[in-house]
């Protein structure tokens, strides 16, 4: 049985202007982006001429396109010595094959200089290039000199016009009821497809046709579409035509015993569309990739495009990539991708305005707990990242697994850097205004707000005392009460209890059981800074509180952030990194990051589609 592989790495070690450029594929949606004269099309065109079939489609077209249909490589240049190599996996995820494009000139036969795909051993040192050629015609039927057998198209609509413009170049032929077209229903689908892009364009009695320009070497089916002649048609309604005629061609294909997968490539696919048809056409595109295993390859300038994918690409990198060329005289693969950034490049500005979703905190003491959360969880991500196997924290020996544990921590990934895109505001106010101001007006489903963990209670009664809880955990289902309610939007504070008390647990707990957190003491002498602190020291901080303290006792303690002693003790000793780098209190930081995280992406999306809307 021969495995099914499709393109994945790209790697260009020297390409006209290209130098040193390596880049992933999707496996459902790749999109190439950049400023015009960057190389998007060049790529493209590349990546379509490796594989295809010798089989014709339906309409008679190939599935196999040539680079010299597109392009011309130019005698004068220094082709031989260009070096690229476009290698393809399988579905166990490795590398089954790997093409060198190597260059022939052929233009005493009329085909100019072409691609000839040779197999290459470039990432099988140890094998022969014979071997290598052997094992890819027997494990996935590809030739030496042989393109991948995935049936490819190359659609470049930048170079196709609208049907009326040149209408003496165009003919026009009405398919018969009993053509294969209709025996297979590619009617219906050119209809489903074509409103899904364009709704209720086309009508359920329409016939089918096929377009034949003189100028483009594909024949299109088309459909007329409400009130409008084929040869009245927009540019773009036709661009739409012509890639959902694509789609049939696959779709035709697909219902072949052998068939595997195909590759979609389209040149400037936003070409006279509407942005609201960009991003149908788009979800069209996602739909089909698992319909029919087709693997699209795209290249666009288009915002909205642009937008998309790289949402699609935060949730799943492994079937969406962007790929953003910058500096056109010599261009590379950008790493920051956010979508402020790449829209300040497409417009060639120096300098670009991050989008920010603002952070609503009760106060600045829980501003700064936040802080301290936010440091402590970055710190035991990095440890956790070059540990991954191993039970880092303390306490490993008290879970069931702490390799889950450690997983957990890396799929919050996203959250390291989460400060730089926020906007914090202290805004003095209590718990219950801010739940108030947070449902008066839907502008407040952009924010965030992060209230204390006592808030969890909408009855202060229910409130619990730190001072009755510092010998043991407070357990909300033991005491058989339940969360408020609350959108997404809104976050609390690790624990039941205020910020003040909450930090005077972590401080209390270390402080009392010294013997138990010798490490943390003794870890404080290697630093002047710290050298001083000593359990008896740090006591005496809190001596004066009474029996009967409440957090409003604390607050006293903790108050004037820059002068306070115990602010500083925190600050210095890391203490919050400390205590959290157990196993058995990590779970409590985890569902803290978790929910922010979650709360983060809802508000984000919002504030980036007004921004940008």
């Amino acid at each position: 049985m021969i495995n099914r592989i499709r393109p994945f790495n790209f790697i260009i070690e020297s390409f006209r202007r290209f130098k040193n450029i390596n880049f992933e594929l999707g496996n459902k949606i790749t999109v190439i982006s950049g400023q015009n004269g960057v190389g998007k099309s060049n790529l493209i065109s590349l990546i379509a001429s490796c594989s295809g079939i010798s089989r014709k489609s339906v309409l008679g077209s190939n599935f196999q396109p040539e680079f010299y249909d597109f392009f011309n490589i130019d005698k004068d240049e220094n082709y031989e010595n260009y070096k690229l190599y476009l290698s393809y996996i399988d579905s166990n995820k490795q590398i089954g094959v790997t093409k060198r494009l190597a260059f022939k000139n052929d233009t005493k036969t009329g085909r100019g200089i072409r691609i000839i795909p040779r197999t290459t051993n470039k990432f099988s040192p140890k094998k022969t290039i014979k071997e290598v050629e052997c094992e890819a015609k027997e494990h996935y039927n590809v030739g030496g000199a042989a393109r991948v057998n995935i049936p490819t198209i190359y659609l470049s609509l930048s170079r196709l016009y609208p049907l009326g413009e040149r209408k003496e170049t165009v003919t026009i032929t009405v398919v018969n009821r009993k053509n294969q077209f209709y025996q297979k229903k590619a009617n219906e689908k050119y209809k489903e497809w074509y409103n899904f892009v364009i709704p209720n364009s086309v009508r359920e009695e329409t016939s089918l046709l096929i377009i034949n320009k003189k100028m483009c070497a594909r024949p299109a089916l088309h459909m007329n579409i409400i009130d409008t002649p084929a040869l009245s048609q927009s540019i773009g309604q036709d661009n739409i035509g012509n890639i959902i005629s694509a789609l049939v061609d696959i779709y035709m294909l697909s219902l072949e015993k052998d068939y595997s997968g195909a590759l979609l490539c389209i040149d400037e696919i936003e070409v006279s569309l509407h942005p609201d048809t960009q991003v149908r056409l788009f979800n069209l595109f996602d739909k089909l990739a698992d319909e029919l295993s087709i693997q699209f390859v795209l290249s666009s300038h288009s915002l909205t495009i642009l937008k998309e994918i790289l949402k699609k690409e935060k949730r799943d990198n492994e079937n969406f990539k962007i790929v953003y060329l910058k500096n056109p005289s010599a261009p590379y693969v950008a790493e920051k991708k956010s979508y402020e950034l790449l829209k300040a490049d497409m417009f060639g500005e120096l300098t670009f305005e991050k989008t920010k979703v603002k952070i609503y905190f009760e106060d600045t003491v829980g501003e700064k707990t936040f802080y301290l959360l936010l440091k402590a969880f970055k710190n035991i991500y990095i440890k956790i990242k070059n540990n991954l196997e191993y039970p880092f924290l303390r306490n490993s020996e008290n879970v069931n697994d702490y390799k889950a544990i450690n997983k957990r921590i890396m799929d919050c990934e996203s959250i390291i850097n989460i400060e730089d895109n926020l906007e914090k505001i202290v805004s003095e106010l209590g718990c219950e205004e801010l739940i108030k101001i947070s449902t008066i007006d839907t502008y407040f489903k952009q924010i965030i707000f992060l209230l204390d963990g006592d808030a969890r209670y909408k009855d202060t009664r229910q409130r619990p005392l730190i001072r009755n809880f510092l010998n043991k955990k407070y357990d909300s289902q033991k005491e058989r009460l339940n969360d408020r309610s609350h959108t997404d939007n809104i976050c609390f504070l690790p624990d039941y209890f205020a910020p003040e008390s909450f930090l005077f647990y972590i401080v209390n707990n270390i402080v009392k059981n010294e013997f138990n957190h010798f490490s943390f003491w003794r870890g404080l002498e290697s630093d002047e800074s710290t050298a001083l602190y000593t359990p008896d020291k740090i006591k005496l901080l809190f001596n004066n509180l009474n029996n009967d303290f409440t957090n409003d006792d604390l607050k006293n303690i903790f108050k004037n952030f820059e002068t306070s002693k115990i602010w500083q003790f925190i600050l210095k000793s890391d203490i919050v990194t400390y205590y959290y780098s157990d196993y058995c209190n990590i779970n409590e930081l985890l569902l803290f990051i978790e929910k922010l995280n979650k709360a983060y992406e809802m508000t984000y999306k919002i504030v980036l589609a007004k921004k940008f809307s």
